[in-house]
């Protein structure tokens, strides 16, 4: 008998102990709660502990995890939702030509972008080298080529590389021009393509696709002790807008570097999950063999945080510059379907090669007969490889033939993103688009619906900055899948609305299904609000589920929790 009690003593003890490590830091109270996951779409409350959930059920559920120290927060019947995953944006980008440097706050207007540029330069006449982004294609400039005397004019002596809206052009003047050896003797070639003063074969100052990587090589990168600072005060920016987990299509060593600087001082706010400069990226700033040797040495970059296994490999370019490989000719070009980057054999050795290795490639397809080749590739490593870790990922997939993504379906380690404003009809980005495409191809354009239906997994990335969006609203994408409308602008009309999505669809696609996307099992770990998983959420102003869908973008965060912890707050 005197065991037994001691026994029973012994195990209440150790049961109060338990319960007491059980007390939550954190509860949250009397929301609506929409947690992603199917088993328990809703709830009222959740518990944190150590930065993960412990508890999601109804307020009752989580009193008995109140201790001392946990401190309750009253929802007041506010929405609630995961964190979201940005599966393709340019945060690196964001301070190698905004934030770091000039940042045209008026891109649409051509005497705005001069008044910024004068301004920049007279406050900071000490530059080396003067980088920023992003003016908008589509008629600004004639024929989107802007010329290299208007920068002569104000910056002569030292090199200028203004990028932008969609990433694949560049503004430079004859500074820049010269110290990377382009002349009238430089000849295009392949993706290589530098524009000319017309009848002659001087390059006129604006740099297109693979061209871009000749002059980056000769401008300086910011060193990792001046990006930390500067991709900081970038990250505020995704934050507010709920903004947990980012894939930048895009990385170098200074980023990956700077990053972890602001992760060893508790102020990386987001994870990140880079997918590194191939060989094809516009603004490598390193030769073939170094960039490969980088991609080779991941891990030496990985933190908690930080994942680096991701290559971005770019097949094609874009169709206003007619590199796009097409089944049929351009329309604003009937001689070409236009043309890959490399040679297909080319793209073969290196997916096959990175997905023996558990390296994930990040493809960047657009044209239609692009995407073809790229699925007898993707085909062809899961077969070789069916053990692989890493995942087949197609960005952007605009033009996907119904055929194709039947054949995509079908590939265990295949996933998608897809870039919401590159599929509205804003009025640039159907003369980007539409001009060399033709109307009826540019209403056929991103199946989302039709992907989502076959199975294939989907996740949503902004594309920020390079979306025609002054910032990467989380809303103003989710509204655009949901009506394929332009937020507020709804009588330009719509893009293939037959393959519009429901909001649960967009919330999805943005949370559970961008950690799906990124493969890796992340999915466990992030995604929705569930027990185990990580606490990333946010706190929104207004239900989505309940709201006209013309409203979605006027959606505002209260407050972004990542791990837990409140990393930004609009009260």
């Amino acid at each position: 008998m005197k065991y037994i009690i001691i026994i029973f003593i012994s195990t209440l003890l150790l049961s109060c102990q338990n319960e007491i490590k059980e007390k939550a830091d954190y509860i949250y109270i009397n929301g609506k709660i929409y947690t992603v996951n199917e088993s328990q779409p809703w709830a009222e409350a959740i518990a944190i502990k150590d930065g993960k959930f412990i508890k999601v059920g109804a307020t009752t559920d989580v009193n008995a995890l109140i201790g001392d120290n946990t401190k309750v927060v009253d929802l007041k019947g506010q929405f609630v939702m995961p964190g979201i995953t940005d599966m393709h944006a340019h945060p690196f980008t964001g301070v190698d030509l905004g934030t770091g440097s000039m940042n045209l706050t008026n891109p649409g207007d051509r005497e705005a972008i001069l008044a910024d540029i004068r301004k920049y330069v007279n406050e900071n006449p000490d530059k080396d080298v003067y980088l920023g982004g992003n003016w908008n294609v589509g008629g600004l400039f004639e024929n989107d080529s802007p010329d290299k005397k208007i920068l002569d004019e104000i910056i002569p002596d030292k090199p200028v590389f203004i990028l932008s809206q969609s990433g694949h052009s560049a503004w430079v003047n004859s500074k820049a021009l010269e110290i990377s050896g382009v002349d009238e003797n430089f000849q295009n070639e392949g993706s290589y393509i530098f524009d000319r003063y017309p009848g002659t074969n001087e390059p006129s100052g604006t740099v297109r696709e693979s061209g871009m990587v000749t002059i980056m090589n000769n401008l300086n990168y910011l060193n990792p002790n001046e990006f930390a600072p500067l991709f900081k005060n970038e990250l505020v920016r995704y934050s507010k807008y709920g903004i947990t987990n980012i894939q930048p299509a895009e990385g170098a060593a200074s980023h990956l570097l700077g990053a972890a600087l602001l992760e060893k001082n508790d102020e990386l706010n987001v994870r990140l999950f880079p997918a590194l400069d191939w060989l094809t990226s516009q603004l490598r700033v390193t030769n073939d063999e170094d960039t490969k040797a980088f991609i080779d040495d991941w891990k030496a970059y990985e933190t908690e945080l930080i994942k680096p296994h991701y290559v971005k490999i770019f097949a094609d370019g874009a169709a206003d510059s007619h590199t796009l490989l097409l089944s049929e000719p351009y329309a604003d070009a009937p001689d070409t379907k236009g043309s890959m980057y490399l040679p297909i054999e080319d793209y073969s050795k290196a997916i096959l090669d990175y997905h023996s290795k558990d390296i994930s490639v990040h493809i960047h397809a657009m044209g239609d007969q692009t995407s073809t080749l790229i699925i007898d590739i993707f085909e062809e490593a899961e077969a070789t490889y069916p053990d692989s870790k890493g995942v087949l990922h197609f960005g952007h997939a605009p033009f996907v033939k119904e055929a194709d993504l039947d054949r995509l379906s079908k590939l265990k380690k295949v996933t998608m993103n897809f870039s919401p404003m590159l599929a509205v009809p804003h009025p640039q980005m159907k003369l980007f688009v539409e001009t060399p495409l033709g109307k009826e191809r540019h209403q056929k354009q991103y199946p989302v619906k039709t992907s989502i239906e076959k199975g294939l997994i989907a996740g949503f990335g902004s594309d920020f900055p390079s979306s025609l969006v002054p910032e990467p609203n989380s809303f103003y994408y989710m509204q655009g899948w949901v009506t394929r409308e332009v937020p507020g602008q709804s009588e330009l009309g719509t893009i293939n609305i037959s393959n519009a999505i429901t909001i649960e669809q967009a919330i999805k696609g943005f949370t559970l299904g961008g950690a799906q996307a990124l493969g890796y099992n992340y999915a466990n770990d992030f995604g929705s609000i569930e027990i185990g998983k990580s606490a990333d959420f946010v706190i929104l102003d207004q239900n989505l589920l309940e709201i006209d869908k013309r409203d979605i973008y006027n959606t505002n965060v209260m407050q972004t929790i990542f791990r837990g912890k409140v990393v930004y707050s609009n009260n």
